[in-house]
């Protein structure tokens, strides 16, 4: 009986502890499979060149999905905490996100907070966003 109740416990706290993320991405001119990543690492963020899809350390949630030229949306459950989205369309699916001889992204791509980076992707602070129990988070292309 002991051992059914630390059970219960247990997954009650892990119900408790899960927060709601919508995502809505617009403004796609291009169709492709949209690789989406929610990270929890500034260094794994700000490292990330979209050359390795699928799941890493530093990275909490992430799909990738044929996508059309409408409004993408989708819905994670993850932990609360301090997270940043990066995405790219992989518009010819080579599972990368492609660029010019100097680096310049060739893709469709972008960020959570809609954040831009001078020289390559956004700092963690200026993607980041803070999920408590639900956030809906808009961003555009």
């Amino acid at each position: 009986m002991k051992y059914f109740c630390a059970i219960s416990l247990s997954l009650c706290a892990v119900t408790l502890s899960a927060a709601t993320l919508e995502v809505e991405i617009s403004g796609m001119t291009k169709e492709g499979a949209l690789h989406l990543e929610v990270y929890s690492s500034k260094e794994v963020f700000e490292s990330d060149e979209g050359d390795r899809p699928g799941p890493q350390p530093g990275i909490v949630a992430g799909s990738i999905k044929n996508i059309d030229t409408e409004v993408y949306k989708e819905t994670f459950e993850i932990p609360a905490g301090i997270y940043a989205i990066g995405y790219y369309i992989d518009a010819n699916e080579n599972q990368k996100l492609d660029t010019n001889f100097v680096g310049v992204p060739k893709e469709e791509y972008g960020f959570s907070n809609n954040a831009r980076g001078a020289f390559g992707p956004p700092s963690f602070e200026s993607a980041s966003f803070t999920l408590d129990s639900y956030l809906k988070l808009l961003m555009e292309l």
